[in-house]
């Protein structure tokens, strides 16, 4: 359930480390560095390129971890076994299956420790967030990615400046889809696929990590319609692309397509199979892909929503760390800085399509304060007024002020540092004595535009850093019960008042409050419309306490069918409560 980390590698990654086979011979890969990558290659005249060969390498690391990669045809008389060492020493390998001369043939690499410190493999961690794992030490992780277009044709040159300058803003992941329209006919080829390697080489090179999409949009059932197309290509292009440093992200917008969940659970079983190193997993989305959390494959939640309720109630009702891509309609530097801040403040982590050089130096803004808080142990916080704050409780509060006035929020009784952040420029203001007691008041430097409250202890910080606990916290984050005693729900759902529903006629719908208290005055909503009996997940039809649905079309496999709506409210003290009520759905 890890994911190799990235750091700068060298020696031209795949094509440092090459052995050449031939059906009756073998020789070993030459040392590889760890993380690095190494090819055994084998020339076999009587295999037929387009079908999948029984050919595998069993690998046996110094720790006693076992990994099976898959041979993959390359083109004419060409076959490949990629491996990556995740350890240092002697790795050995045994060759496996029905190919005369090379099948039980045994051998060994030897894995060179990694040049520059190295923290371990990637993995969610403390609830909501991620760390580098290495045996049993853990390291904080903070992801900053960027989504780009245009992947299958985008020269290399393109790409070589682009991820040079995303590294130089300390982006670590870049998001990219592997099949999309301009990839024609040429997806299955060898070609193909070492023009995309080239480039996820080239990314792994500088520390980023490729976050990749199979398919576009509709594309996937298009191009391979029958599982048993589906199998072929996967089979193939897994047994090329695991040995690289990537999160899966499935299909682009899996709800666009009618079986969508379906769908990402069969990719799923080709990475159960074909990803020795298995590799985190989620899908991209229209709106949330934790519709699929359930399905017991996804390690990570990804949003595609500027919709600050969706990822806030979200983040109060399911584990495992989220990414949103909150920028796909944004037209200016400002909304994006918006929206990203907000973004955090839910708990999430970018991975958003960067419009302008403004936006990315907000981004680099962000990573380097981030970079200097807790922010594996930070939590939305919600006891700050003209404010959303995250916090790590006693030791550090993190406030976005996005409409800049005076703000308060009460904290544990301590002395603490504090400052202003511009999140446009990154310059830092320090502030005296805000605090008095557990009331902290401060008012922004300017009124001209949002601003970031930084309150921390950081000589306790600085002491914290010393310990080798990954976490600070005597009891282990837990997500909190959500209230569904009708009784004790202060709400209640007063549309739609008809029974039956069409996706092509909008209904209206509405809440009412049923008491009121100072928490009842901020609430957040969430809609959910679910078709069960599809099998095909709950969908987001609406936020805010009224308004119009927006029910897809193909939510229900068949009509009419049962459709299951449950809202969720969460008040200003980001306690969640949720009510349900049933409908029948027409066309």
């Amino acid at each position: 359930m890890a994911l190799k980390l990235l750091y700068m590698r060298f020696c031209g990654w795949v094509l440092l480390a090459m052995g050449v086979f031939r059906a009756s011979a073998q020789t070993v890969c030459p040392p590889t560095p760890v993380y690095g990558v190494c090819e055994l290659v084998f020339d076999i005249p009587a295999a037929a390129g387009g079908k999948p060969l029984d050919l595998h390498a069993e690998f046996r690391s110094p720790r006693a971890s076992t990994f099976l990669a898959h041979a993959f045809w390359d083109g004419g008389n060409r076959w490949v076994i990629r491996y990556s060492p995740l350890e240092p020493g002697t790795h050995k390998y045994r060759l496996t299956g029905t190919v005369a001369g090379i099948s039980g043939h045994e051998g060994e690499m030897t894995a060179s420790p990694y040049p520059n410190a190295h923290p371990g493999t990637l993995a969610p961690a403390n609830l909501h967030h991620f760390a580098t794992v290495d045996g049993i030490v853990y390291t904080p992780y903070l992801y900053m990615g960027a989504m780009v277009p245009g992947f299958s044709t985008m020269d290399a040159a393109r790409w070589k400046a682009l991820v040079d300058e995303r590294a130089e803003q300390h982006f670590n992941h870049l998001a990219v889809t592997l099949v999309d329209a301009g990839a024609g006919g040429s997806f299955r080829t060898p070609e193909f696929f070492r023009a995309a390697e080239e480039k996820m080489a080239y990314a792994n090179q500088h520390g980023i990590i490729v976050d990749l999409a199979f398919f576009g949009p509709d594309l996937m059932t298009r191009l391979l319609p029958t599982p048993a197309d589906r199998r072929t290509w996967f089979t193939y292009a897994l047994s090329r692309l695991a040995a690289f440093d990537v999160v899966w992200q499935g299909l682009e917008g899996w709800e666009n397509y009618p079986d969508g969940r379906a769908l990402t659970k069969e990719i799923a079983e080709y990475l159960k199979s074909f990803d020795p190193y298995k590799h985190l997993a989620t899908s991209r989305t229209l709106a949330t892909s934790a519709p699929l959390a359930d399905d017991g494959w996804m390690h990570i939640r990804a949003y595609q929503s500027a919709d600050d309720a969706v990822g806030a109630i979200e983040q109060q009702l399911y584990a495992d760390p989220a990414i949103n891509n909150f920028s796909a309609e944004d037209s200016s530097a400002d909304a994006f800085r918006h929206h990203l801040w907000n973004a955090t403040m839910n708990g999430q982590y970018p991975e958003a399509v960067v419009p302008d050089a403004a936006s990315a130096t907000a981004m680099k803004v962000w990573f380097e304060f981030m970079q200097s808080t807790r922010h594996w142990e930070l939590e939305p916080f919600f006891d700050v007024e003209n404010g959303r704050g995250l916090q790590l409780e006693g030791v550090e509060y993190v406030v976005y002020v996005e409409r800049p006035g005076p703000v308060t929020l009460t904290v544990e009784k301590h002395g603490y540092d504090a400052e202003w952040i511009d999140p446009a420029t990154g310059i830092h203001t320090k502030i005296k004595d805000p605090c008095k007691g557990e009331i902290c008041s401060a008012t922004p430097p300017s009124t001209a535009h949002d601003w970031i409250l930084h309150i921390s202890r950081e000589g306790t910080k600085a002491g914290m850093l010393k310990s080798v606990k990954f976490v600070s916290r005597e009891e282990e984050l837990k997500l909190q019960e959500i209230e569904l005693d009708p009784e004790k729900v202060p709400f209640e759902i007063t549309g739609p008042g008809a029974e039956t529903l069409s996706p092509g006629k909008p209904p209206q719908f509405g809440v009412k409050m049923k008491r009121q208290s100072k928490a009842l005055q901020h609430m957040s909503w969430l809609w959910t419309g679910e078709v069960t009996v599809s099998g095909r997940g709950y969908r987001v039809i609406a936020t805010g306490a009224d308004g119009v649905f927006r029910i897809p079309g193909n939510i229900a496999a068949e009509f009419p069918a049962p459709f299951h709506v449950r809202l969720y409210g969460m008040n200003g003290l980001g306690k969640v409560y949720s009510v349900d009520r049933n409908y029948t759905l027409t066309k």
